[in-house]
């Protein structure tokens, strides 16, 4: 068994190389020091400093190669005591929301976040829209920021978000002009929206590609392969608006809200909720 004092012992001397210097420094005597180094030896079956008489005292290799690991060691171990400890002296916020928008909008609110509440942790859950209430429900999450599902207690905002047609700077149209889209494996998105602005304007198109995850679609839009429909919003680089060169029917706006999942919403919370509303106002600007 490697006792922490002892490697924290071993650490300094193996710095330092000297027993005197470090014993002043851990408020002892040099014998201790001597002591702790010695059982720590026994303990490995190993010499670990060379120290004989008239030589400058070094390491062995197999103290260079323990020393690796007690760095490590003590590493953890201050590691270990930070993760208790902080639950207790750091405010945490616990946001709930979407891939989509976890890997697009909030990450730009993250910045500003950290700038603004550097002592505050936030932790992340992203699941569907449709879920993210019952988290919030379940006490899972402070806050969900997502695409609405209807007006409920605890709305922080909600704000219209243009829906657009994105796609890679390399997708090309079918010789057809066959719209090929992509979207998710069980339905649950956006394509009812494409599908309809299709058949209003009498386009064909064809899901061709599907995924059971948004990154996975995302992928398939990113190879150039289709197009899909996405909150403006949440396209980014290097995903692109679809060029209106391909003569692409208008798409409607959905609603994009947060809400709050306690009565009384800390400063923390509050915070993250200004700084969602900012950037859902901004980008659902049409520019």
């Amino acid at each position: 068994m490697l006792d922490l004092n002892t490697l924290q012992t071993f650490v300094l001397v193996a710095d330092q190389l000297n027993f005197s210097s470090v014993a002043e420094q851990r408020n002892t005597v040099q014998s201790a020091i001597s002591a702790q180094i010695r059982k720590l030896e026994e303990n490995t079956g190993h010499t670990l400093i060379s120290r004989g008489r008239g030589q400058s005292m070094e390491l062995t290799a197999e103290g260079k190669a323990l020393l690796v690991y007690a760095r490590r060691i003590l590493a953890l171990s201050d590691e270990a005591i930070e993760a208790i400890r902080a639950p207790q002296t750091r405010p945490i916020v616990r946001l709930g929301t979407t891939v989509t928008l976890a890997m697009s909008v909030v990450t730009d609110v993250l910045t500003q976040f950290a700038a603004v509440e550097p002592e505050t942790q936030i932790q992340i859950l992203c699941d569907r829209s449709d879920a993210l209430l019952g988290c919030l429900d379940r006490g899972e999450i402070d806050v969900a920021f997502m695409m609405d599902q209807g007006r409920r207690v605890g709305r922080a905002f909600v704000h219209s978000q243009p829906l657009v047609w994105a796609c890679s700077d390399q997708f090309k149209p079918t010789e057809r002009e066959e719209v090929v889209m992509s979207f998710l494996t069980d339905g649950r998105d956006l394509r009812r929206y494409a599908l309809q602005a299709l058949d209003e304007a009498r386009r064909a198109g064809r899901i061709a590609y599907l995924s059971p995850h948004p990154i996975g679609v995302r992928a398939f839009v990113q190879a150039g392969l289709a197009l899909t429909v996405m909150p403006q919003v949440t396209v980014t680089p290097p995903l692109i608006t679809a060029p209106r060169a391909l003569g692409l029917p208008s798409l409607p706006s959905i609603a994009l809200s947060a809400y709050a999942g306690s009565s009384k919403v800390q400063p923390e919370m509050a915070t993250l909720l200004s700084l969602l509303e900012e950037a859902a106002v901004y980008h659902g600007e049409v520019r």
